[in-house]
């Protein structure tokens, strides 16, 4: 089946969908609404994954979830997604469009927070001093130093467009939750990996005959990268590198944050650079430092040490 086809289909089904909880359901259409908006989501990643509706597997369902704590929703927001989608692929069982529910083994998310992995200063180094000895790897190199000179989220990183970009000026506009924008900006270290990666990617998207292509980080056929490959990427380095920690987007994020707070900036910037609403968000890296504070405490103060 054509992608076209699918996108379609998948669209109808949901559409059909939509009509059933509103005409046999009786759901009010405030109800509906909030079905539509969350299965837009699922739609959307359909879409990127070029999957239809009975192609989606117990994987995909834990990778739109994964996604899902990327874009740093609440977990009343992501309980609430997985619940319209179980409801949905319920329907679709009763009526014999899919076999499976790919979300029934996928868990609801915790109400209790955890403190983020962050990354040690000499692991980000490491990290951004890999060698790039062709266009692939130059371009997953700078990716990782846009991530962590931005603290930007996944999905500004992806949608970030050589047009917005402000190199004089060492700064880019990114549109972040909500459709709000911010400037973000860029170490001497990234704004060097960029002078020497935007060359190379103009040369790839004219041996690839690719006109108008905006987004900054193209692969080597000069299409824009799709979020499964960044996931790769990122396991890809931490295997290469033997990193024990957590290795993701996030954490470049969560740990841009917390560094930045350890170097005495002020939480109200931090929470402007990281495109946070609330300032109760940002508030979470003060609870790392905190943590490392006491580790320091315990290690230094002479009444702090466990006798051994």
């Amino acid at each position: 089946m054509e992608g076209n086809d699918r996108q379609a289909l998948n669209r109808a089904q949901i559409d059909g969908f939509l009509e059933y909880l509103r005409n046999v359901r009786g759901y009010s259409e405030k109800t509906v609404v909030s079905y539509a908006h969350d299965l837009r989501r699922l739609d959307d990643y359909l879409v990127s994954h070029d999957l239809g509706l009975s192609e989606m597997a117990f994987e995909d369902a834990a990778a739109f979830t994964s996604d899902l704590y990327e874009q740093e929703l609440s977990h009343a927001t992501i309980n609430r997604i997985l619940s319209a989608n179980r409801t949905f692929f319920h329907h679709l069982r009763e009526n014999g469009v899919v076999q499976t529910d790919p979300f029934r083994r996928v868990s609801n998310a915790k109400n209790t927070r955890k403190i983020p992995t962050v990354l040690a200063p000499e692991e980000v180094e490491r990290i951004l001093s890999c060698p790039t000895d062709d266009y692939t790897s130059l371009m997953e190199v700078t990716m990782f130093n846009l991530f962590y000179s931005t603290g930007c989220r996944l999905s500004e990183i992806m949608g970030m467009k050589v047009s917005d970009m402000d190199l004089k000026a060492r700064r880019i506009l990114v549109t972040g939750k909500g459709n709000k924008q911010r400037f973000v900006f860029l170490t001497s270290r990234a704004l060097a990996m960029l002078d020497e990666y935007l060359p190379e990617r103009e040369r790839v998207l004219k041996e690839n005959r690719i006109e108008g292509e905006q987004a900054v980080l193209v692969n080597a056929k000069g299409k824009q990268l799709p979020l499964s490959t960044v996931h790769s990427i990122f396991d890809k380095y931490r295997d290469r590198l033997g990193l024990s920690k957590k290795f993701t987007p996030h954490v470049f994020r969560h740990s841009f944050a917390t560094h930045l707070i350890d170097n005495d900036s002020d939480i109200r910037v931090v929470q402007v650079l990281l495109g946070h609403e609330s300032i109760g968000t940002t508030q979470i890296y003060t609870h790392v430092t905190g943590k490392r504070l006491e580790e320091v405490y315990r290690k230094s103060h002479p009444h702090g040490r466990k006798d051994k």
